[in-house]
């Protein structure tokens, strides 16, 4: 019989360890993924009106440090057989778990809305002439021109010649002086779009993956806590 707790001890140690593992490996892909949001269109950010895009990215980046600090708790309280710090690491672990949840169903519930939020905050960064910078950069790495197309222009870059748009519309110097008919095709919103919907379903595959593993963290958590309990109850009738 002691034989059989020992090896059993054995397996949930081994078992834990190694999602714990799988844990903080993904927490180093959730910051990864983080800065990538953050790197990939920064350019994005310098020409929205609010800062949330940035909020959004900064919170993926810390969610990913809060896994791997939870992880290595979850290690030191395996490796001393603590039941206090394996309550801790629980505890952590229901805790992210269900500002997850809850994350995700406000993401769900506001997606169409996010996408409106997106379009008013480009409108609106678009007519702020301290922007304009960061919308020439935008317009000729992406070579698109305004929100929607390039009439977000007319009337908002020159008030003496309304359908005078950014040279950065359509690719060389002097070129905005014949409007429309030489601008790119497409809005900077639609490619804002697309690459907003392709993360989303990044982060909704990520945000799955780590859901599952923290359940099964959960129920490993605590049968390791039960485990040492009753092998310490075990040895103190000795």
């Amino acid at each position: 019989m002691a034989a059989k707790d020992v090896s059993l001890h054995k397996i949930l140690k081994w078992t834990f360890g190694i999602l714990n593992v799988v844990f903080l490996l993904l927490g180093v892909v959730v910051f990864c993924v983080g800065c990538y949001l953050k790197v990939s269109r920064s350019d994005y950010t310098e020409i929205l009106d609010s800062k949330e895009f940035q909020t959004g990215t900064a919170l993926c980046i810390s969610a990913g440090i809060i896994v791997v600090v939870v992880s290595l708790l979850g290690f030191f309280g395996l490796a001393q057989e603590n039941q206090f710090l394996l309550a801790l690491y629980f505890i952590a672990v229901v805790i992210i778990f269900s500002i997850e949840i809850a994350a995700g169903i406000i993401a769900f519930i506001y997606r169409d809305r996010i996408r409106d939020v997106l379009r008013e905050d480009m409108l609106t960064g678009l007519k702020d002439e301290k922007r304009r910078t960061a919308w020439n950069r935008v317009q000729e790495k992406y070579q698109c021109c305004g929100v929607n197309n390039y009439t977000d222009w007319e009337g908002v870059y020159s008030v003496v010649d309304t359908k005078t748009l950014p040279d950065s519309c359509c690719g060389y110097t002097g070129c905005g002086t014949a409007g429309g008919q030489v601008a790119w095709n497409i809005g900077c919103y639609r490619d804002a779009e697309d690459w907003l919907t392709e993360n989303y379903i990044l982060l909704a595959l990520v945000a799955v993956v780590v859901g599952a593993l923290q359940i099964i963290l959960m129920i490993s958590s605590i049968a390791m806590i039960v485990k040492i309990r009753r092998s310490k109850l075990r040895y103190s009738k000795y």
